[in-house]
């Protein structure tokens, strides 16, 4: 198995420990030049300095066809939108992100993407099992990560949600996939200065 790795900081070096005896290649993109230093200094895998949004950076980085990404950036946005051009232009099966803000789980799931990760939405099902809470959406939310996980290696996640719907049906109660995730847009500005 061959996965790419996309920013991030101590989540990006941990993943690379924790992968390289496990998987055949692990490549790491950052824009830190110092950071790529500091990880080439610690693990074997290979270590690209470059912005990880940009096609040219992934198609230098000899990542086309690799079987999965993890997209680590702080900005929801710059994930949903590494993962997706990691499907479309480099025909990268499995897509992995983050999400700061945890509706967006879903939302990033609707588009197309293998799985959304939310660190606050999984504190949160942590608090409720510790102290034996209900967990309204905590279990749906799992089974739909796995489920779309599992289909992905299986090859045959496309076109299907992980709940077994068709993609483009919508539950009328979700929120915009835009309204969600224009409080990241507005930083995308400000981050690049």
């Amino acid at each position: 198995m061959r996965v790419v790795i996309v920013g991030g900081r101590s989540r990006a070096d941990y993943l690379m420990g924790a992968l390289a005896e496990t998987v055949d290649t692990v490549v790491a993109i950052n824009d830190d030049r110092r950071f790529c230093e500091y990880l080439s200094s610690r693990h074997d895998g290979t270590v690209i300095w470059g912005n990880g949004m940009k096609l040219a950076v992934l198609e230098e980085a000899g990542v086309a066809g690799f079987d999965a990404i993890v997209a680590l950036t702080g900005l929801d946005a710059d994930n949903l939108a590494i993962c997706q051009v990691a499907k479309k232009f480099l025909g990268i099966r499995i897509q992995l992100c983050i999400v700061s803000n945890p509706e967006n789980t879903a939302i990033f799931r609707q588009l197309g993407v293998t799985a959304a990760i939310s660190a606050t939405a999984t504190l949160a099902q942590a608090i409720r099992g510790a102290l034996e809470l209900p967990d309204p959406a905590g279990a749906k939310a799992r089974a739909a990560t796995a489920a779309a996980v599992a289909a992905a290696e299986a090859g045959n996640g496309e076109g299907d949600g992980a709940d077994g719907t068709a993609d483009d049906e919508e539950d009328p109660g979700a929120p915009s996939p835009f309204r969600s995730i224009l409080g990241s847009w507005h930083h995308l500005g400000k981050e690049r200065r």
